[in-house]
Protein backbone atom coordinates (compact mmCIF):
# COMPACT_ATOMS: atom_id res chain seq x y z
CA UNK A 1 0.00 0.00 0.00
CA UNK A 2 1.61 3.32 -0.99
CA UNK A 3 0.74 6.25 1.70
CA UNK A 4 0.15 9.52 0.37
CA UNK A 5 0.52 12.70 2.35
CA UNK A 6 -3.17 13.41 2.54
CA UNK A 7 -3.83 9.64 4.00
CA UNK A 8 -5.04 9.09 7.68
CA UNK A 9 -2.73 6.35 7.84
CA UNK A 10 -0.01 8.27 6.53
CA UNK A 11 -0.72 11.33 9.19
CA UNK A 12 -0.87 8.39 12.27
CA UNK A 13 2.23 6.49 11.47
CA UNK A 14 4.25 10.19 11.68
CA UNK A 15 2.58 11.24 14.92
CA UNK A 16 3.63 7.68 16.07
CA UNK A 17 7.20 8.22 14.93
CA UNK A 18 7.62 11.58 16.28
CA UNK A 19 5.71 10.49 19.73
CA UNK A 20 8.56 7.57 19.76
CA UNK A 21 11.12 9.99 19.13
CA UNK A 22 10.05 12.46 21.95
CA UNK A 23 9.67 9.31 24.77
CA UNK A 24 13.10 7.68 23.48
CA UNK A 25 14.62 11.24 24.00
CA UNK A 26 13.62 11.20 27.65
CA UNK A 27 14.83 7.45 28.44
CA UNK A 28 18.36 8.44 26.57
CA UNK A 29 18.25 12.07 29.23
CA UNK A 30 17.43 9.70 32.26
CA UNK A 31 19.93 6.36 31.36
CA UNK A 32 22.73 9.68 31.51
CA UNK A 33 22.37 9.88 35.24
CA UNK A 34 22.41 5.93 35.51
CA UNK A 35 18.46 6.44 36.09
CA UNK A 36 16.81 2.82 35.34
CA UNK A 37 13.62 3.40 33.26
CA UNK A 38 10.68 1.46 32.10
CA UNK A 39 8.57 2.32 29.66
CA UNK A 40 5.11 0.42 27.98
CA UNK A 41 2.93 2.48 25.58
CA UNK A 42 -0.07 1.15 23.94
CA UNK A 43 -2.66 1.98 21.76
CA UNK A 44 -5.67 -0.47 22.94
CA UNK A 45 -8.55 0.78 20.70
CA UNK A 46 -5.61 -0.94 17.91
CA UNK A 47 -3.86 -3.25 20.62
CA UNK A 48 -1.07 -1.62 18.70
CA UNK A 49 2.38 -1.04 21.17
CA UNK A 50 3.79 2.41 20.74
CA UNK A 51 7.18 2.30 22.70
CA UNK A 52 8.49 -0.77 24.93
CA UNK A 53 11.76 -0.07 26.54
CA UNK A 54 12.80 -2.23 29.51
CA UNK A 55 9.16 -3.40 29.83
CA UNK A 56 10.16 -6.52 31.85
CA UNK A 57 12.88 -5.02 34.25
CA UNK A 58 11.59 -5.24 37.90
CA UNK A 59 12.01 -2.37 39.99
CA UNK A 60 10.49 -1.29 43.58
CA UNK A 61 6.45 -0.68 42.94
CA UNK A 62 6.10 1.57 45.71
CA UNK A 63 2.65 2.42 45.40
CA UNK A 64 1.74 1.34 41.70
CA UNK A 65 1.38 -2.36 43.27
CA UNK A 66 -2.26 -1.40 44.89
CA UNK A 67 -3.36 -1.62 41.43
CA UNK A 68 -2.98 -5.12 41.65
CA UNK A 69 -4.52 -5.06 44.80
CA UNK A 70 -7.78 -3.33 43.46
CA UNK A 71 -7.75 -6.29 40.77
CA UNK A 72 -7.96 -8.86 43.57
CA UNK A 73 -10.75 -6.50 45.07
CA UNK A 74 -12.47 -6.00 41.80
CA UNK A 75 -12.59 -9.62 41.57
CA UNK A 76 -14.11 -10.36 44.64
CA UNK A 77 -16.75 -8.02 44.18
CA UNK A 78 -18.16 -9.39 41.23
CA UNK A 79 -17.87 -12.73 42.76
CA UNK A 80 -20.39 -11.80 45.73
CA UNK A 81 -17.54 -12.62 48.15
CA UNK A 82 -17.27 -8.78 49.29
CA UNK A 83 -19.78 -6.00 49.01
CA UNK A 84 -18.94 -2.69 49.08
CA UNK A 85 -21.26 -1.46 51.77
CA UNK A 86 -19.72 -4.07 54.15
CA UNK A 87 -18.03 -2.61 57.39
CA UNK A 88 -14.41 -2.98 58.06
CA UNK A 89 -12.82 -2.69 61.54
CA UNK A 90 -9.17 -1.97 62.18
CA UNK A 91 -6.62 -1.30 65.07
CA UNK A 92 -4.56 2.12 65.77
CA UNK A 93 -1.49 -0.25 65.23
CA UNK A 94 -2.61 -1.13 61.79
CA UNK A 95 -2.47 2.95 60.78
CA UNK A 96 0.22 4.22 58.55
CA UNK A 97 1.24 7.63 57.62
CA UNK A 98 0.36 9.10 54.54
CA UNK A 99 -2.04 11.55 52.93
CA UNK A 100 -4.72 9.18 52.99
CA UNK A 101 -7.96 9.99 54.59
CA UNK A 102 -7.41 6.81 57.21
CA UNK A 103 -4.22 7.89 57.64
CA UNK A 104 -4.36 10.77 59.83
CA UNK A 105 -3.80 10.48 63.61
CA UNK A 106 -8.04 11.67 63.96
CA UNK A 107 -8.93 9.52 61.78
CA UNK A 108 -11.92 6.57 62.65
CA UNK A 109 -10.69 3.01 62.45
CA UNK A 110 -13.92 1.52 61.00
CA UNK A 111 -15.38 2.68 57.12
CA UNK A 112 -17.03 0.83 54.14
CA UNK A 113 -15.17 -1.05 52.04
CA UNK A 114 -16.12 1.59 49.41
CA UNK A 115 -14.56 4.46 51.21
CA UNK A 116 -11.45 2.24 51.65
CA UNK A 117 -11.31 1.42 48.27
CA UNK A 118 -11.79 4.97 47.24
CA UNK A 119 -8.92 6.48 49.22
CA UNK A 120 -6.51 3.75 48.41
CA UNK A 121 -7.01 4.77 44.50
CA UNK A 122 -7.57 8.02 45.08
CA UNK A 123 -5.39 9.28 48.17
CA UNK A 124 -2.99 6.49 47.72
CA UNK A 125 -4.07 5.97 51.26
CA UNK A 126 -1.92 3.82 53.17
CA UNK A 127 -3.65 2.39 55.78
CA UNK A 128 -6.29 1.44 53.20
CA UNK A 129 -4.11 -0.70 51.49
CA UNK A 130 -2.75 -2.66 54.83
CA UNK A 131 -6.22 -3.22 55.80
CA UNK A 132 -7.69 -4.22 52.33
CA UNK A 133 -4.71 -6.66 52.16
CA UNK A 134 -5.21 -8.20 55.60
CA UNK A 135 -9.05 -7.86 56.93
CA UNK A 136 -10.43 -8.34 53.59
CA UNK A 137 -8.13 -10.14 51.11
CA UNK A 138 -7.11 -12.33 53.99
CA UNK A 139 -3.22 -11.68 54.12
CA UNK A 140 -0.47 -10.62 52.27
CA UNK A 141 0.53 -14.49 51.58
CA UNK A 142 -3.32 -15.24 50.01
CA UNK A 143 -2.48 -12.14 47.63
CA UNK A 144 0.87 -13.66 46.13
CA UNK A 145 -0.85 -16.84 46.39
CA UNK A 146 -3.62 -15.14 43.56
CA UNK A 147 -1.18 -12.86 41.74
CA UNK A 148 1.00 -16.27 40.96
CA UNK A 149 -2.37 -17.65 39.38
CA UNK A 150 -1.95 -14.75 36.55
CA UNK A 151 0.71 -14.82 34.35
CA UNK A 152 0.59 -11.92 33.26
CA UNK A 153 1.91 -10.75 36.47
CA UNK A 154 5.17 -12.84 37.08
CA UNK A 155 7.29 -10.04 38.44
CA UNK A 156 4.81 -8.42 40.69
CA UNK A 157 4.68 -9.79 44.52
CA UNK A 158 4.21 -8.43 48.21
CA UNK A 159 7.56 -8.96 50.23
CA UNK A 160 5.86 -10.74 52.87
CA UNK A 161 7.90 -10.26 56.22
CA UNK A 162 4.99 -12.73 58.29
CA UNK A 163 1.58 -13.53 58.30
CA UNK A 164 0.14 -9.66 58.70
CA UNK A 165 3.36 -7.14 57.49
CA UNK A 166 4.51 -6.83 54.15
CA UNK A 167 6.54 -4.04 51.75
CA UNK A 168 4.61 -3.43 48.79
CA UNK A 169 7.47 -5.05 46.60
CA UNK A 170 8.01 -5.22 43.01
CA UNK A 171 6.52 -5.05 39.30
CA UNK A 172 7.26 -3.85 36.25
CA UNK A 173 5.76 -1.78 33.19
CA UNK A 174 4.64 -4.62 31.70
CA UNK A 175 3.00 -5.79 34.61
CA UNK A 176 1.07 -2.70 35.96
CA UNK A 177 0.47 -2.06 32.48
CA UNK A 178 -1.70 -5.19 32.17
CA UNK A 179 -3.02 -4.38 36.00
CA UNK A 180 -5.04 -1.05 34.98
CA UNK A 181 -6.05 -2.22 31.55
CA UNK A 182 -7.54 -5.42 33.44
CA UNK A 183 -9.19 -2.98 35.99
CA UNK A 184 -11.12 -1.01 33.34
CA UNK A 185 -11.56 -3.83 30.96
CA UNK A 186 -15.36 -4.58 31.37
CA UNK A 187 -17.10 -1.12 32.66
CA UNK A 188 -19.26 -2.00 34.95
CA UNK A 189 -20.59 -0.42 38.41
CA UNK A 190 -17.40 -1.74 40.51
CA UNK A 191 -14.85 -0.02 37.00
CA UNK A 192 -16.15 2.63 36.86
CA UNK A 193 -16.10 3.24 40.79
CA UNK A 194 -12.08 2.54 40.38
CA UNK A 195 -12.16 4.95 37.51
CA UNK A 196 -13.47 7.56 38.94
CA UNK A 197 -11.46 7.67 42.45
CA UNK A 198 -8.31 7.85 39.50
CA UNK A 199 -9.38 10.03 37.59
CA UNK A 200 -9.94 12.64 40.46
CA UNK A 201 -6.58 11.77 42.30
CA UNK A 202 -5.46 14.19 44.46
CA UNK A 203 -1.59 14.10 42.68
CA UNK A 204 -2.10 17.00 40.13
CA UNK A 205 1.52 17.90 39.82
CA UNK A 206 3.21 14.88 39.34
CA UNK A 207 3.56 12.99 36.10
CA UNK A 208 1.16 13.12 33.01
CA UNK A 209 -1.63 15.13 35.28
CA UNK A 210 0.82 17.72 35.55
CA UNK A 211 -0.22 18.63 31.87
CA UNK A 212 -3.59 17.54 32.19
CA UNK A 213 -6.56 19.72 31.12
CA UNK A 214 -9.67 18.58 31.32
CA UNK A 215 -12.44 18.51 29.13
CA UNK A 216 -15.18 16.99 26.99
CA UNK A 217 -12.94 14.83 24.78
CA UNK A 218 -9.92 14.34 26.96
CA UNK A 219 -9.95 11.78 30.80
CA UNK A 220 -7.27 10.96 32.34
CA UNK A 221 -6.78 8.16 34.61
CA UNK A 222 -4.11 7.01 36.63
CA UNK A 223 -2.07 6.01 39.66
CA UNK A 224 1.46 6.98 41.17
CA UNK A 225 4.18 5.88 43.01
CA UNK A 226 6.65 7.92 45.13
CA UNK A 227 9.63 6.40 47.08
CA UNK A 228 12.93 7.75 48.48
CA UNK A 229 14.32 4.91 50.16
CA UNK A 230 18.32 3.98 50.04
CA UNK A 231 18.36 1.36 47.52
CA UNK A 232 16.72 4.01 45.03
CA UNK A 233 14.39 6.70 44.34
CA UNK A 234 11.27 5.78 42.60
CA UNK A 235 9.22 7.73 40.33
CA UNK A 236 6.44 5.92 38.59
CA UNK A 237 2.95 6.78 36.69
CA UNK A 238 0.63 4.24 35.46
CA UNK A 239 -2.49 5.21 33.48
CA UNK A 240 -4.98 4.97 30.93
CA UNK A 241 -5.58 8.26 28.20
CA UNK A 242 -9.08 8.19 27.12
CA UNK A 243 -10.37 10.22 23.57
CA UNK A 244 -13.94 9.77 24.08
CA UNK A 245 -14.58 11.67 20.89
CA UNK A 246 -12.72 9.87 18.57
CA UNK A 247 -12.93 6.84 20.80
CA UNK A 248 -9.66 5.74 21.64
CA UNK A 249 -7.95 5.03 24.58
CA UNK A 250 -3.72 4.66 24.99
CA UNK A 251 -2.52 2.89 28.11
CA UNK A 252 0.99 3.66 29.64
CA UNK A 253 3.46 2.59 32.24
CA UNK A 254 6.21 4.99 33.34
CA UNK A 255 8.42 3.59 35.93
CA UNK A 256 12.36 5.05 37.15
CA UNK A 257 14.54 4.28 39.75
CA UNK A 258 16.88 6.73 40.48
CA UNK A 259 20.33 6.18 42.42
CA UNK A 260 19.71 7.11 45.87
CA UNK A 261 22.41 10.26 46.91
CA UNK A 262 21.51 12.74 50.14
CA UNK A 263 24.51 14.71 47.93
CA UNK A 264 23.11 14.74 44.50
CA UNK A 265 19.47 14.86 43.77
CA UNK A 266 19.74 15.95 40.56
CA UNK A 267 18.89 11.93 39.10
CA UNK A 268 15.78 11.73 41.04
CA UNK A 269 14.72 15.78 39.74
CA UNK A 270 15.63 14.19 35.95
CA UNK A 271 13.40 11.16 37.04
CA UNK A 272 10.64 13.42 38.45
CA UNK A 273 10.54 15.69 34.94
CA UNK A 274 11.20 12.79 32.57
CA UNK A 275 7.73 12.16 33.42
CA UNK A 276 6.04 15.13 32.92
CA UNK A 277 8.00 15.43 29.60
CA UNK A 278 6.83 11.76 28.49
CA UNK A 279 2.89 12.92 30.21
CA UNK A 280 3.01 15.86 27.99
CA UNK A 281 3.86 14.32 24.65
CA UNK A 282 1.60 11.46 25.34
CA UNK A 283 -1.23 13.96 25.78
CA UNK A 284 -0.38 15.65 22.81
CA UNK A 285 -0.26 12.38 20.80
CA UNK A 286 -3.76 11.57 22.39
CA UNK A 287 -5.23 15.03 21.25
CA UNK A 288 -4.90 17.18 23.88
CA UNK A 289 -5.11 20.97 22.32
CA UNK A 290 -3.15 22.34 25.44
CA UNK A 291 0.29 21.70 26.81
CA UNK A 292 1.00 24.24 29.21
CA UNK A 293 1.61 23.10 32.88
CA UNK A 294 -0.93 23.09 35.53
CA UNK A 295 -0.38 25.17 38.74
CA UNK A 296 -3.11 23.43 40.44
CA UNK A 297 -1.64 21.08 43.60
CA UNK A 298 2.09 22.69 42.82
CA UNK A 299 2.18 23.30 46.18
CA UNK A 300 1.32 19.51 47.44
CA UNK A 301 3.99 17.73 49.52
CA UNK A 302 4.57 14.00 49.38
CA UNK A 303 5.63 12.04 51.74
CA UNK A 304 8.48 9.67 49.70
CA UNK A 305 10.83 8.98 52.57
CA UNK A 306 11.60 5.14 53.01
CA UNK A 307 9.78 1.56 52.19
CA UNK A 308 6.43 1.60 54.38
CA UNK A 309 6.42 -1.12 56.18
CA UNK A 310 2.67 -2.40 56.20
Amino acid sequence: MILRSGDGSYNRIIKEVYLRHLIEGSIKENEKQNITTGVSIIDLSEDQTLEGHNEDTPQFAASINKLPVSLLALEDLRSGKIKMSQKVKWTADDVRGGLGKYDQASAPHEATFRDLLYDMLNRSGNTAVRVIVNNVLHGPEEVNKRWSAKPQLSHTRLDVLDATHFYLGNTTPHDSLWSIRELMKRQDTYALFMKNAMANNIYTDFGVRSYYQENGDIQLINKIGLLDDPSGNNRHDVGIIYNQKEHKAYAYSLMTTAPYDENNTDPTVQADQSLKDMGQSMLQFAGSKKGQKQPVGSNLRFQVDGRIHY
